[in-house]
């Protein structure tokens, strides 16, 4: 995922700041300057000018926009997909507001281990907490809670991690002085690396980029590791599998978002299928999807579909292409 701590988002895409302050074209104008074509049902009651390229994602889309208000805090976005020839510019059908970046959401928020975590073994997993050492109260905007940690050599600072929030966990107002105790979340193949001895744990907001100031001083045991090795042969795919899986997931989340485009066309052609095995073929076909990805969209709900939900798909996309990176 492409993240700067520094950029401010719409929703949960970050966007170039010197692109908010560009003057923008009309649509048109902007769709021909990238290869796309705009979808002319999505676009009525858009914007007609002001629209601009806000973030080239990696994967394979970019984000566009254009202000609604004279402030510029309220948004109209589309999401151009380039994954086939047919690019096309679907605007999204809700507003999206500006939000400061994750350097200005932190601030006086903090990572501190709690007493209770000195001297722990792991056995119990780790915790810890996010406290507001502000002089005012923290309020959360679409932030979320989740912690991962990290093993070092004694000493050792500087580090890389790749996460999933799939168990991302809602963040809650704090006042000052406040504090939510959270556990921390410890990649699987991490264990795989460790050997007995000393270690330096850090923890990292995920969502905002707070990591702990000081590392947990933990020992880990040979009986914890060799535990928490079997628990995962027996349960975690190989390398190559959840590589596999998260690629799938990619066509899968891909596919979703074509078949939102092209509603109506999915409809029809579900309508105009005799069997189950008729109905997955004719989506393939018109989406240009595998098998297993049309099956996934003819098994979807209404509320998968639904055009509002791209913004958060292309998020799925991008915590995707992060996550693989990481395997």
């Amino acid at each position: 995922m492409d993240v700067s701590d520094d950029d401010p988002q719409l929703g949960p895409a970050d966007v170039d700041r010197a692109a908010l302050q560009q003057p923008g074209v009309v649509l048109h104008t902007l769709a021909t300057e990238i290869g796309a074509r705009v979808d002319e049902a999505s676009a009525a009651g858009a914007p007609p000018d002001g629209w601009r390229v806000l973030k080239r994602h990696q994967s394979d889309q970019i984000l566009i926009g254009a202000p609604v208000d004279p402030e510029a805090t309220v948004w109209r976005v589309a999401h151009v997909q380039f994954v086939s020839s047919d690019a096309t510019v679907r605007v999204h059908p809700e507003t999206m507001t500006l939000r400061p970046s994750r350097a200005q959401r932190r601030q006086g928020l903090a990572l501190r281990w709690p007493t209770l975590m000195q001297g722990a073994s792991g056995a119990d997993g780790f915790a810890v907490d996010i406290v507001n050492t502000g002089s005012d109260r923290w309020i959360p905007n679409g932030d979320g809670f989740h912690v991962v940690g990290v093993f070092t050599e004694p000493g050792e600072t500087t580090f890389h991690f790749g996460w999933a929030d799939s168990a991302q966990r809602t963040a809650v107002p704090l006042d000052p002085g406040e504090y939510a105790r959270v556990s921390v979340a410890i990649m699987p193949t991490a264990w795989e690396r460790l050997e007995p001895g000393a270690h330096d744990l850090h923890a990292v907001l995920v969502s905002l980029g707070v990591r702990t100031e000081t590392a947990l001083n933990v020992h880990l045991s040979r009986e914890l590791l060799g535990s928490h090795r079997q628990q995962r042969r027996r349960s975690q795919p190989t390398p190559d599998d959840r590589r596999r899986a998260v690629d799938e997931e990619v066509a899968r989340v891909r596919g979703v978002l074509a078949a939102a485009g092209a509603f109506a066309e999915v409809t029809a052609a579900i309508a105009a299928s005799n069997t189950d095995e008729d109905a997955v073929a004719r989506l393939g076909e018109l989406l240009n999807l595998g098998e297993a990805a049309a099956e996934a969209i003819y098994n979807s709900t209404l509320r998968q579909l639904r055009p509002g939900n791209a913004t958060q798909l292309h998020h799925r996309l991008d915590e995707l292409h992060h996550h693989r990176q990481g395997i």
